[in-house]
C-alpha cells in the first residue's frame, strides 16, 4: 500500500494566469494613444498598409523621442528649407505612403475575346453539295456553293427588320401589263419569308381583282370599310372586312365601278391609319388614273413605287411617263428610288433592241426582268409553287428591292 503523501488544501480560486494582460493592466483605456474611437477614413487610392495601422506602445514613445530630436537639431545650410518633413504636425502625414494599382489593372480582359464556340458549316440545300451530304448521312459537309449563297443573302435581306412603316404603291399609267399580277406575287413572296405580317390593298377603283388573284374570290369591302371606319376599333373588328392567306392579309377592291369611283384620298387616309395601327407593311395595288381622287391619298402614304413596264415600245414609254409624272408633281423620292418591272408579256418581234429599252428605263432606281409565264397569264388564282423557277426568282428579286428601299424616303 502506498503512503499518502501530504493533503494539498481545497479552494475554489482559478489558478493565476501565466498570461498577462499587459494592455488592460499597463495601458487603461484613457491612456491608450494608438485606439481610436472614430473609425479610420483612408484616401482615395490608399490602402490600409502597415504604415497607416496603430502603433504598439512601445513604437508610439520612439516616434516622440524621434520627433524632439528632429526638433532639437538646427537644419542644414541657409535660406528656406523646400525639402524633408515639415517641422510640426504629425509626421505620420508626412510619411509616403505607396498607392496600390487596382486588382484588375493586371488582368483586365482583352478588347476581343476569341469566341468559345467554332462556326458550323452550314448545311447545302441544293447542288451536287446537298446530295454529297446525304448520301454520306451527314458525315461530309462540302458546304454551299455560291448561287446557294446569294439565294441565302436574299433570304435573310427579304427578312429585313422594318422600323417603323413603309407601304409600297404598284401603279403605271398604262394597263395591261401584269400589275395586279406583280403585287399578288410579291406579297406572297414576301409574306413567306418575312418575319412580321404583310397586308395588301386592292386600291384599284376600276373593278380590281386583287383578292381573285390571291384567295380566289370576288369580294367588296374597301367601300364597305371606309363608309364604318369609326366602328373599327379592334384587329378583330377589321377582319371582318379583309381575307387571308396563310400569313397575308388582304383588303379587297370595289368590283362595282360606281362604288370604286366614288372613293376619295380622305377615305384612303382613313382606311391607312386605321389599317397601320395593325400592320407595318402595306401593299397597294392602284389603278391607272393617277389623277383619279384616291390617287392622291395612296401617294402620300407610298414610300417605294413599283412601276410595271413591258418590252414594247408603248410599255416602255408609259414607265417613263410614270416616272418623269412622280418627279413633276412633288414625289422625287418615289421617281428617284422606283422599281421598274419588265414583263415579257408581250411578244415583240426581233425588231425591238431590249438593250435600248433598258438603257431608256435606266433613270429608275432598279430595272428587274420577270419571264413570260403561262400560270401568271392565265388570270386564275395565285398558286406560288405552280410557277417557273425564273419567275419565281424575278419575283424574289423585286421582294429584295423592296426591303433595300427601307427608311428610303428619310435617307
Amino acid at each position: 500500500m502506498t503512503p499518502a503523501g501530504p493533503s494539498r488544501p481545497f479552494t475554489t480560486a482559478k489558478p493565476a494566469n501565466p498570461r498577462p494582460a499587459p494592455d488592460a493592466t499597463r495601458y487603461p483605456a484613457p491612456e491608450r494613444p494608438w485606439r481610436r474611437e472614430e473609425p479610420v477614413v483612408y484616401a482615395a487610392g490608399e490602402a490600409s498598409s502597415s504604415s497607416a495601422r496603430p502603433q504598439a506602445p512601445a513604437d508610439v514613445e520612439q516616434t516622440a523621442e524621434a520627433a524632439q530630436t528632429a526638433q532639437a537639431q538646427p537644419s542644414v545650410g541657409t535660406g528656406p528649407r523646400t525639402e524633408g518633413p515639415p517641422p510640426s504636425g504629425d509626421l505620420r502625414a508626412s510619411r509616403a505612403r505607396p498607392t496600390l494599382e487596382p486588382a484588375t489593372s493586371k488582368r483586365s480582359r482583352p478588347e476581343s475575346a476569341a469566341p468559345m464556340v467554332r462556326p458550323a458549316t452550314p448545311r447545302p440545300r441544293s447542288g451536287w453539295q446537298a446530295l454529297a451530304f446525304r448520301a454520306t448521312g451527314g458525315r461530309w459537309n462540302p458546304g454551299i456553293s455560291d448561287r446557294e449563297q446569294r439565294v441565302r443573302d436574299r433570304e435573310q435581306q427579304i427578312a429585313t427588320q422594318l422600323r417603323g412603316k413603309h407601304v409600297t404603291a404598284f401603279f403605271c399609267l398604262k394597263g395591261g401589263i401584269s400589275k395586279t399580277s406583280t403585287t399578288a406575287a410579291t406579297s406572297l413572296a414576301l409574306a413567306a419569308l418575312r418575319p412580321d405580317p404583310v397586308f395588301a390593298v386592292d386600291a384599284n377603283p376600276d373593278a380590281g381583282d386583287l383578292a381573285e388573284r390571291l384567295v380566289g374570290d370576288k369580294l367588296s369591302c374597301i367601300a364597305a370599310l371606309a363608309h364604318h371606319i369609326d366602328e373599327i376599333d379592334s384587329l378583330e373588328a377589321l377582319s371582318r372586312y379583309t381575307a387571308t392567306r396563310e400569313r397575308l392579309t388582304v383588303l379587297p377592291g370595289e368590283p362595282n365601278p360606281t362604288l370604286g369611283d366614288s372613293l376619295r384620298a380622305e377615305d384612303f387616309d382613313a382606311v391607312m391609319r386605321v389599317v397601320q395601327r395593325y400592320y407595318s407593311f402595306v401593299q397597294v395595288d392602284c389603278g391607272t388614273g393617277v389623277t383619279h381622287p384616291l390617287m392622291e391619298g395612296v401617294l402620300r402614304f407610298a414610300d417605294t413605287a413599283v412601276i410595271p413596264a413591258a418590252w414594247s415600245v408603248t410599255g416602255a414609254k408609259r414607265a417613263a411617263e410614270t416616272i418623269d409624272w412622280l418627279a413633276d408633281n412633288g414625289f422625287d423620292h418615289l421617281a428617284r428610288t422606283c422599281i421598274v418591272v419588265l414583263t415579257a408579256k408581250d411578244i415583240v418581234s426581233g425588231s425591238v433592241d431590249k438593250d435600248a429599252v433598258l438603257d431608256f428605263l435606266s433613270r429608275a432606281g432598279d430595272v428587274i426582268v420577270a419571264p413570260a409565264d403561262p400560270h401568271v397569264a392565265d388570270g386564275a388564282l395565285l398558286d406560288w409553287e405552280s410557277l417557273q423557277n425564273s419567275t419565281r426568282e424575278a419575283y424574289l428579286d423585286i421582294a429584295a428591292a423592296i426591303t433595300r428601299r427601307f427608311d428610303s424616303r428619310h435617307a
